[in-house]
């Protein structure tokens, strides 16, 4: 399972935005055009635990027209992600009935798809910016019941796991064997305990070339 479509409004330089993805995507642009915005929306959607005070996006994150806008009176920001099938039955059996209460079926394709809906506004009563998320249907509406569950959410995390690796990091820190980055996408992974020797073995030596230093 995959991101396969991005739609974004209200984040920070981007007023509305929608991007569809392929395996590989690769943004290219000039400098403050929203590249690293549209990868911070992903992040933040799939990294922070939603419904929880103080979390998810902030008043710096809305975006405003002009610096006399005030971000509280502001339909707030809104991220939606968009995973689908690229052909019928993609997706192993055990991914649809783990996922079965907010997997939509398109009645046309017969492609299965998921669509979570994040965001964060400006509450009056509650004097402060809340977040929220909802899994939405074929109609853009927030999926009730048992499919607005937390549980829902939490499961679909596992299916979509984000590892985000800033460009201006230090390599030997990110790369070093204390590194969180690794740390996480091996757990993610899950290999089997038979051949972890053999899997560091390989994450020792690619260390090593990337931290080999540039020939001239």
């Amino acid at each position: 399972m995959r991101i396969t479509g991005l739609h974004i409004e209200n984040f920070r330089s981007i007023q509305s935005l929608d991007v569809e993805l392929g395996e590989t995507t690769v943004f290219i642009g000039a400098n403050n055009a929203g590249k690293t915005a549209i990868l911070d929306a992903v992040r933040i959607s799939l990294t922070r635990r939603w419904g929880q005070r103080g979390t998810g996006f902030t008043e710096y994150d809305i975006h405003l027209a002009t610096d006399a806008d005030d971000p509280k009176t502001s339909t707030g920001v809104v991220i939606e992600l968009r995973a689908e099938e690229t052909q019928v039955d993609e997706w192993p059996e055990g991914v649809q009935q783990a996922l079965d209460e907010i997997v939509q079926t398109d009645p046309v394709t017969g492609k299965s798809s998921v669509t979570l809906n994040v965001r964060c506004a400006w509450n009056p009563a509650e004097r402060s910016y809340e977040p929220g998320w909802a899994f939405l249907n074929a109609a853009r509406q927030p999926l009730i019941a048992g499919s607005a569950r937390r549980l829902n959410l939490e499961r679909f995390w596992q299916y979509i796991p984000v590892f985000y690796l800033g460009a201006l990091r230090d390599a030997d820190d990110e790369f070093s064997p204390r590194s969180q980055f690794w740390g996480r996408l091996l757990k993610a992974m899950e290999i089997p305990q038979q051949l972890e020797g053999r899997v560091q073995k390989v994450l020792d030596l690619l260390n090593k070339k990337l931290l080999a230093p540039t020939r001239a």
